[in-house]
């Protein structure tokens, strides 16, 4: 008889994990869902596929993910790459609101995985009317335990959509199907009566991780991330000095600035008669003191592309990063990982517009 594969179900909290009051109607008053409860709602789908179980905790205590901060970021890495030899496939409950910024960490922390590692989570709490906790679980568990399809590395498995993790957009609060593949890609894949992939966004999902750790010690990790960034959005009459300031007080070391247009800040070229302040002043600053500034659109599904008008230009040539079609969490954690790595200046420039993990399509670099 073949020996079972085995899934790790890694609990982190979140809404998928809360329990409501039937009183009050607050999640928060009714503790956690005991992560066992989630193995056992599982039974049939492990059993079809001949898999085991097990249940572990991600995170120190269960989290709205709202308050998930980049400790727990290396708590979950910390927990993958202990049970990595045991596990044949991952399976991770977690909150929606910083969904995208897990998965996206996850992606870049790892150079080389073997295995799959499926996030998943609900809008509504698990054993609460009209939940879609089950749903989801269900359908994270199928897609981590399919031998249809080769798929390594991490993905967010979300209503019907399979997505991968370093283009995980949450698309609204309320719909059951909440999360999108950002910008113009499309989800490596669906999930209905069968799983369904689309194989040209399958095939470069797994271009990715070509090289694939067989055990724990040869897994290639780095899980240091630097928070001490800033991210801002421009507004018309915006300071130049927010900048310098944010420089001189906390030593910050990276921003993300969603600027207007196509990543057009309010930056006038140095032929152009004016007379108001723009953010030039900002960006010369920044310039000089190599600290990098990634710009993107504030346009919801925009691409920044800072070849087409003349602040646009002018911006690019002092330094600014273009985000092109990265999305906005993929590009905070980006810089955080390359921030954390080290990474100077000029490499930091390089880096934002190579694709480590698909997070950027879009380039003409």
């Amino acid at each position: 008889m073949a020996k079972a594969k085995k899934l790790y179900i890694i609990t982190t909290g979140g809404t998928i994990s809360q329990k409501r009051d039937k009183i009050t109607g607050r999640s928060e008053d009714a503790g956690q869902t005991d992560g066992n409860v989630f193995a056992e709602l599982l039974k049939d789908e492990l059993d079809n596929h001949g898999y085991e179980v097990e249940v572990v905790e991600g995170t120190k205590e269960p989290k709205d993910s709202s308050n998930i901060v980049p400790e727990d970021w290396v708590s979950i890495i910390d927990t993958i790459v202990k049970y990595y030899d045991k596990a044949d496939s991952f399976l991770i409950t977690h909150g929606t609101n910083t969904l995208g910024y897990t998965s996206a960490a996850l992606s870049f922390a790892f150079g080389n995985l073997g295995r799959r590692v499926v996030l998943t989570g609900s809008q509504v709490p698990h054993g609460s009317s009209g939940s879609d906790a089950l749903m989801n679980l269900q359908n994270a568990a199928r897609v981590a335990m399919t031998d249809e399809k080769e798929l390594f590395g991490v993905v967010v498995v979300f209503g019907s959509k399979i997505i991968t993790g370093a283009r995980v957009k949450k698309r609204t609060e309320f719909d059951y199907d909440g999360f999108d593949s950002f910008s113009t890609t499309f989800p490596i894949g669906r999930v209905g009566s069968k799983l369904k992939f689309d194989e040209n966004a399958l095939k470069e999902h797994n271009d990715h991780y070509k090289l694939r750790a067989r055990i724990a010690d040869q897994l290639e990790v780095f899980k240091k991330f630097n928070s001490n960034i800033v991210s801002l959005t421009e507004f018309p009459g915006m300071s130049p000095k927010i900048f310098e300031a944010l420089y001189d007080e906390l030593k910050v070391e990276g921003f993300v600035f969603r600027a207007v247009g196509a990543g057009d800040p309010n930056i006038a070229p140095d032929n152009a008669a004016h007379t108001y302040t723009n953010l030039k002043e900002a960006f010369d600053f920044l310039q000089s003191r190599k600290i990098p500034i990634v710009v993107t659109t504030q346009s919801a599904t925009g691409t920044s592309s800072m070849d087409i008008n003349p602040s646009g230009i002018t911006a690019h040539k002092m330094g600014a990063i273009e985000a092109w079609d990265m999305s906005m969490e993929a590009m905070t954690v980006k810089l955080m990982w390359l921030l954390g790595k080290g990474a100077k200046y000029e490499h930091i420039r390089g880096m934002m517009h190579s694709s480590v993990k698909g997070e950027v399509i879009v380039t003409n670099q």
